[in-house]
């Protein structure tokens, strides 16, 4: 199974070239995705103080953009907007990426009913422009919480996917000191097998797989320490 590829260099590079050519929602997109990718990596330092305008700037878009790029960065709690002070990079960590998949298992394995059970048919179309696995486990497991009548718990899971898909890409992984190649094969036999009992509609054997397929992905960070100290 394959990933897409990000998205943010080509439209804003797009954006450069023929200037209005962009939808406004595409570039506030690719300025989100722009940014995600340079605080995961580490390229903006926790506590580090960032200018709307410097911004802007550096990115060659206006202010528009990347004032409406910063909301969901801020409701990921990545980045804190401050007035007078201008965008200041939250102290995220490591260990809160595998906070927020051990939270989708959690979720998977007692999921809250809120709503009536749907009976919403799995389209794999949803995972085939995922970044990572980590994009993928979102999805199937929001899915099956919407299935289970556990729509508020889907839509917070839905919320951390761009965070999460982007923080699981290699260069990004690596840039953390982790090694995605780690299990990357059980992985995405877990991933295979999850899609395909998600099409056959077989709830049962999908949550398990998913919740598998999260286990793998929150220790991902461990196991390669561990491997690394031996």
């Amino acid at each position: 199974m394959g990933f897409g590829e990000t998205t943010a260099s080509a439209v804003l590079g797009q954006r450069e070239r023929d200037g209005l050519g962009v939808p406004r929602s595409l570039l506030r997109d690719a300025v989100f995705l722009r940014l995600l990718e340079r605080i995961l990596r580490g390229e903006y330092r926790r506590g580090q103080r960032l200018r709307l305008e410097a911004l802007a700037d550096d990115m060659r878009v206006s202010r528009t953009p990347v004032r409406e790029a910063l909301v969901p960065l801020e409701a990921l709690r990545l980045v804190s907007v401050q007035r007078y002070v201008g965008v200041v990079i939250a102290p995220w960590s490591v260990e809160q990426m595998q906070e927020r998949i051990r939270l989708g298992c959690c979720m998977l394995a007692e999921p809250p009913a809120t709503t009536g059970a749907t009976d919403e048919h799995f389209d794999p179309a949803w995972i085939r422009d995922c970044l990572s696995e980590a994009g993928a486990f979102v999805e199937l497991a929001a899915w099956l919480l919407r299935r289970a009548g556990s729509s508020v718990s889907a839509d917070l899971l839905a919320a951390q996917r761009p965070v999460l898909d982007v923080f699981y890409t290699d260069d990004v992984a690596l840039a953390n000191g982790i090694d995605a190649d780690v299990d990357r094969r059980q992985r995405l036999r877990l991933l295979d097998r999850a899609r395909d009992a998600a099409e056959r509609d077989d709830l049962v054997l999908c949550g398990q797989l998913v919740r598998q397929l999260g286990t793998c992905l929150s220790a991902l960070p461990d196991r390669f320490r561990s491997a690394e100290s031996a």
